[in-house]
């Protein structure tokens, strides 16, 4: 499921859309708790995108041979 590559882009997407979220969200003022909350579940949602960029990333790769395996699965 997770591989190195996924585990490389998953903090990156994760706190890419919980920071921009927080930044909007503070913006517009709001500024209690609630505004965090959302973000961390908004950025929970970088764990699928990096599984998902990760297997683009791969198959775009022109360079990438299809029985090299997909960098030895972590978890």
């Amino acid at each position: 499921m997770f591989d190195r590559l996924s585990l490389l882009l998953s903090p990156i997407w994760a706190l890419s859309l919980a920071g921009g979220v927080v930044i909007v969200g503070l913006a517009l003022g709001y500024m209690t708790w609630v505004t965090f909350a959302v973000a961390a579940v908004i950025g929970l949602l970088g764990v699928p995108l990096a599984i998902w960029n990760a297997r683009k990333i791969r198959h775009e790769d022109p360079n990438w041979r299809s029985e090299r395996p997909a960098g030895g699965e972590v978890i």
